[in-house]
């Protein structure tokens, strides 16, 4: 006798198959991008903080330099400019007994440093010639980063207004703030560290 009764094919509807297939999808957005996520986050960690060591290692060379800053070898003050996005002078930096001309500024969004050896018979320091290098990438937009204090300063103490008198500055100033990636965390890396001129330390 033929039954009646209605009877259930085992499986699913097409229906059924297409609700799975886009609940899979959204899942799979989901984790796909919450995994890029933290990909650029951590991304964006390790380039800060090796911008940081590339700033730092910067700083260190710039300490030195200034600190050692001479007058130049044809007889020139050992400070040829100095602005809040610039800085010059004179330093015998690769001990050759002739003393550099050294720029550092601002270009941008990079802190650059240019290198201009005295060259010819009398000694001259060719502007083409100058070498310049880029040294801190991803700055913050705007910066100043130099500030200058006279023979007065002890630690603390209001920095000289600009327009900067050359023969006033014995100690600079140098600050940088980094960030690669401003949308994302973490915040900005700012380096900082101020420097005497030795040769300055007792003028007048």
């Amino acid at each position: 006798m033929k039954n009646d009764n209605l009877k259930y094919k085992k499986g699913f509807t097409l229906l059924e198959v297409l609700v799975s297939i886009g609940i899979f999808m959204l899942i799979i957005t989901a984790v796909t991008s919450f995994i890029g996520t933290i990909f650029s986050s951590n991304n964006v960690i390790y380039n800060q903080l090796t911008a940081q060591k590339e700033a730092r290692r910067v700083m260190e060379d710039f300490v030195k330099e200034v600190r050692n800053a001479s007058a130049s070898s044809i007889g020139s003050y050992l400070i040829s400019a100095a602005s809040a996005t610039s800085f010059t002078f004179y330093s015998d930096i690769d001990n050759d007994s002739y003393a550099e001309k050294i720029r550092y500024f601002v270009s941008n969004s990079t802190f650059k440093k240019g290198v201009t050896k005295p060259t010819g018979n009398p000694l001259t320091y060719n502007p083409a010639s100058e070498v310049i290098t880029d040294i801190v990438h991803d700055m913050t937009a705007g910066q100043q980063p130099f500030l200058y204090f006279n023979k007065n300063y002890t630690g603390t103490g209001v920095a000289l207004s600009f327009p900067v008198n050359i023969l006033d500055i014995r100690v600079v100033q140098l600050s940088l703030t980094i960030d690669q990636k401003p949308s994302f965390s973490p915040l900005p890396i700012t380096v900082s560290s101020k420097v005497e001129i030795r040769n300055l330390k007792y003028a007048d």
